[in-house]
């Protein structure tokens, strides 16, 4: 499995299926996706323009993002599973629904510092807010994930991401920073 971090929190992964999160990417996703599953409605993390070039064949998204922007998909509903996708309840500020998307041993909360029950979870992406580093780090004791990668910060504003990176380590939790558009094999 491959696993790609395409700026905000966009994420790409490579596994049996092709499957990108979040679209609103500051990178190209690599062409032929199955599944584009949609976090919530706020714009760093899906912008209907970018999506539109999107060649895909199915989307996920909460039934307000599809509603709202007048978009065919599946409304996302927690604890549906579609095709190996686990759907799972998430919570956002201000966010109208709110979903996480658990595949291939890989989670994304999208803007969450409260993650869902998952088991066997290899990689977590998680965000990086300053205040909430502690609920991370708690919230990563329980996961027990293989690898912990921040995201959803400016990529020419590493600090949030560097800052939750050591807090990480120094409580011996796997982490690593991805710059845009690295691969990470597992």
């Amino acid at each position: 499995m491959k696993l790609r971090w395409l700026g905000n929190s966009c994420v790409e992964i490579f596994a049996d299926k092709h499957v990108l999160i979040d679209p609103n990417c500051v990178m190209e996703p690599e062409p032929g996706i199955d599944y584009v599953l949609v976090t919530h409605e706020h714009s760093d993390h899906f912008d209907v323009e970018k999506f539109k070039k999107i060649d895909t064949r199915h989307l996920i998204a909460p039934r307000y993002v599809l509603e709202q922007f007048g978009l065919d998909g599946i409304a996302a509903e927690a604890g549906k599973e579609i095709d190996g996708i686990k759907i799972l309840e998430s919570w956002c500020w201000k966010a109208v629904e709110s979903y996480s998307y658990y595949y291939a041993g890989v989670l994304h909360p999208g803007d969450s510092a409260k993650f869902p029950e998952a088991k066997n979870v290899k990689v977590v992406f998680t965000a990086c807010f300053p205040d909430f580093y502690d609920e991370y780090i708690t919230e990563m004791k329980r996961l027990k994930p293989g690898l912990v990668v921040p995201f959803h910060y400016s990529p020419e504003k590493k600090a949030n991401a560097e800052g939750l990176a050591e807090r990480l380590k120094e409580e011996g939790i796997p982490c690593r920073i991805l710059e845009v558009g690295e691969v990470l094999e597992i």
